[in-house]
């Protein structure tokens, strides 16, 4: 009785009651995540998005009442791809349109209310939902209306951006972040006819209602009351049109540049232009001086990506004409202000668009260019550029000069610049110090035996010559400024480029003519493995080579089994010779390689263990390596940061066979040379003159295993074959089970 009275006594003292509530509000304190300290999990859900929450809140034990993840949840809950585009059938009839909306509205409550910052709007939201969102949503501060276009064809009632202004003041007037579509691009919003028209075509002009009907443009009707507004983003797709006259000029222009300079308030210091090349040469014209802007951010990515081929390679010249005409269906659009605005359209019109669509050397020249004339303002890339994919060809001119007649210069050969313009090299260099930028080359393009033929057949491109030491000197220039030569072979954005027998193969035959005049004929070479390296391997410093998941057309591919035809044998041979000719011509020049990350199919990775060149390459005891055997059919497994370039995920059936591959980094950690002896000059110096046959290429059988390429006998003491057999007898539902394995 005593101990018991001892211990109620102690539960009961003041002393442990205290010391209980100190440790519950101590658990308190701590998130159901690994147990961290909530205010370590919060820096933690900093870099997370709201899929990432909405995963935790569902699949982690104790998440799904969390704070922190229902904050960051409703921080930003519908994004802009969720309403981007919506056709209007989509919209009331689909789950992700306005049912979607609708349960949105229906789980805000009093403890979630004030946690959403920032919302998407789409297309066919009603004012209403507007002020449903100025009623209920306190905090929200940064509203995104950019997939709202001014014209619609439908036939139901469409507000205007007057009866918007006049129903929701009060949320305009605390937003703080705006984004929108450009107002001043016809084209940006005419668009829509083909998005989301009405099923009839036939009473497609009928219905046509236009949100400026009864008042002006979203710049005239939304900016003013926008009082704390602070960033302004702007988002315009790319139209493609070469052609402005005076009256287009001046609404792509003066109505951008007025629209923000005399409707913005003068607390709008940001802006954030999506499409870079309309504006970049915008902000070098005397069009305003920004007096108010300290902050600029462009889309330097999205020109290099959504910029068609033939566009970067060659500049195709906009044209400025005279006139102020404009089609009927334009009159809707106009606001009336071009025959009072003061500009000279012709020679505004000609310097806004001159360059925006040339190369990526035209570019850099005209970043300097702004950079030098707002010298207050800072300019940045709205999405990084750290890990930016870029073609080779990109950093020169690779066309010939217009009015430049090939036939009549056979013999003259345009000068090739040893050292880039002063403006690249400063603009290189901004990038860098600026931006972070650090591209990716992706090589593929330059591994085909007839480049730059390859590239457009409508354009007349300079000498293979000087493409390759313009080339050459401008990775010398990024090396200068230690920026990293990283280059991807196999960047095939994780989709199947071909469907044929050899698709997704590196080493296929090539068309090329043979003879001149009336005797010329096409013929079919088979390649010879210039991935037009030399020169430039020396100064590579990490290197990526991967395959595509299935590798299309080979072993099993719309097969269940796993053994290949006689087609795609000859196929892989042909792989295996090519990579042969590869190694032996440029392993002894990666004098500077310090990565080197595969991702190949099996066959083709002990292949390589018997190229001499490679496993000299791989000699150093300086090298290290990693490995995994997950069988992840992307590249997002163990290893899936040291490919940047691979950023889409394969969801195909996993019971379909397909050939083994094998994920290797190799990597040191010292930036010293390496100490490597070049061999077979006559596959380096003279690249281009060698003809030497494939299989005359060194390939030693017999060379010892080296330590990156093991025994290929299993644990079990049983053969690589045996092992396969039984892999395809389990996976083949047709085989017999109970067959003895050979």
């Amino acid at each position: 009785m005593s101990s018991t009275s001892t211990n109620d006594s102690r539960e009961c003292s003041p002393v442990s009651v205290s010391a209980s509530k100190a440790a519950s509000e101590a658990e308190a304190k701590k998130s159901a995540f690994l147990k961290l300290p909530v205010d370590i999990f919060k820096c933690v859900t900093d870099y997370l998005d709201r899929d990432a929450a909405w995963s935790l809140k569902r699949l982690c034990r104790g998440m799904s009442h969390s704070q922190v993840v229902d904050e960051l949840l409703y921080k930003y809950p519908i994004q802009l791809h969720d309403v981007r585009e919506i056709r209007l059938q989509d919209w009331k009839y689909r789950a992700l349109g306005q049912q979607r909306w609708q349960n949105f509205q229906g789980c805000i409550n009093d403890s979630n209310r004030g946690y959403v910052q920032k919302l998407a709007m789409s297309h066919w939201c009603s004012v209403a939902d507007f002020q449903w969102i100025e009623q209920n949503l306190p905090a929200l501060t940064s509203l995104d209306i950019s997939a709202i276009k001014d014209f619609v064809w439908t036939p139901e009632e469409t507000w205007t951006w007057k009866q918007l202004a006049d129903a929701c003041p009060g949320l305009f007037g605390r937003l703080e972040e705006l984004e929108v579509s450009n107002w001043a691009d016809y084209a940006a919003h005419s668009r829509i006819e083909y998005s989301y028209s009405y099923n009839d075509y036939r009473f497609k002009q009928g219905f046509r209602l236009s949100r400026r009907r009864d008042g002006g443009s979203i710049a005239n009707m939304i900016f003013p009351l926008c009082a704390q507004l602070k960033t302004l983003s702007i988002r315009d797709k790319y139209s493609g049109f070469h052609t402005w006259n005076e009256w287009e000029v001046h609404q792509r222009v003066c109505c951008l540049v007025d629209g923000i300079v005399k409707n913005c308030p003068a607390t709008l210091s940001k802006l954030r232009v999506h499409d870079y090349a309309p504006y970049r040469s915008l902000f070098s014209t005397d069009a305003t001086t920004w007096p108010n802007l300290t902050d600029v951010e462009t889309g330097i990515y999205s020109w290099m990506v959504d910029r068609p081929d033939r566009e970067v390679i060659g500049p195709i010249p906009y044209r400025i004409t005279q006139g102020h005409h404009h089609r009927d269906e334009e009159e809707a659009f106009d606001d009336k202000t071009y025959d009072s605005c003061e500009r000279d359209h012709m020679k505004l019109g000609s310097d806004v668009v001159q360059g925006v669509s040339a190369s990526f050397q035209d570019l850099l020249l005209n970043l300097r260019t702004i950079t030098r004339k707002f010298p207050k303002i800072t300019f940045r890339p709205i999405n990084t550029l750290k890990d930016m994919l870029l073609l080779p060809y990109h950093l020169v001119n690779v066309t010939q000069r217009r009015g430049f007649d090939l036939r009549l210069h056979q013999n003259q050969q345009q000068p090739v610049e040893t050292v880039p313009k002063k403006e690249i090299r400063e603009a290189v260099r901004w990038l860098t110090e600026q931006c972070d930028w650090k591209p990716i080359l992706t090589w593929d393009t330059l591994m085909c035996d007839v480049f730059p033929a390859n590239l457009e057949s409508t354009r007349t491109f300079l000498p293979k010559a000087d493409v390759m030491s313009g080339i050459k000197t401008m990775i010398e220039l990024l090396r200068s400024l230690n920026i990293p030569i990283r280059l991807s072979i196999g960047d095939r954005s994780g989709t199947c480029s071909s469907s044929r027998l050899d698709g997704s193969l590196y080493f296929g035959d090539y068309k090329t003519f043979s003879g001149e005049g009336e005797d010329r004929q096409e013929m079919l070479a088979p390649t010879q493995a210039r991935f037009n390296l030399t020169g430039i391997a020396h100064l590579v410093d990490e290197l990526t080579i991967q395959y595509p998941v299935d590798v299309p057309g080979v072993t099993g591919w719309g097969r269940s089994s796993r053994r290949p035809t006689r087609g795609e044998t000859i196929l892989m041979e042909r792989e295996y010779t090519g990579w042969r000719r590869f190694w032996t011509r440029y392993a002894h020049q990666f004098k500077n390689l310090k990565k080197l990350a595969v991702n190949v199919p099996s066959d083709i990775y002990n292949d390589w263990g018997k190229c001499g060149g490679l496993t000299t390459l791989l000699d150093d005891e300086r090298w290290e390596m990693l490995e995994s055997d997950k069988k992840d059919y992307g590249l997002h497994g163990l290893l899936g940061g040291y490919y940047p370039s691979a950023n889409v995920r394969l969801h195909i059936a996993r019971k379909r066979p397909r050939k083994k591959f094998v994920k290797r980094v190799f990597f040191r950690q010292d930036d010293a040379e390496l100490n490597l002896a070049l061999s077979h000059l006559e596959l380096t110096d003279l690249e281009e003159k060698s003809e030497i046959p494939l299989d005359t290429i060194a390939h030693n059988s017999n060379l010892p295993a080296h330590r990156f390429w093991p025994s290929m006998q299993s644990k079990d003491g049983r053969g690589e074959k045996r092992k396969a057999d039984e892999e395809e007898k389990a996976l083949d539902p047709r085989a017999d089970k109970k067959t003895k394995v050979d």
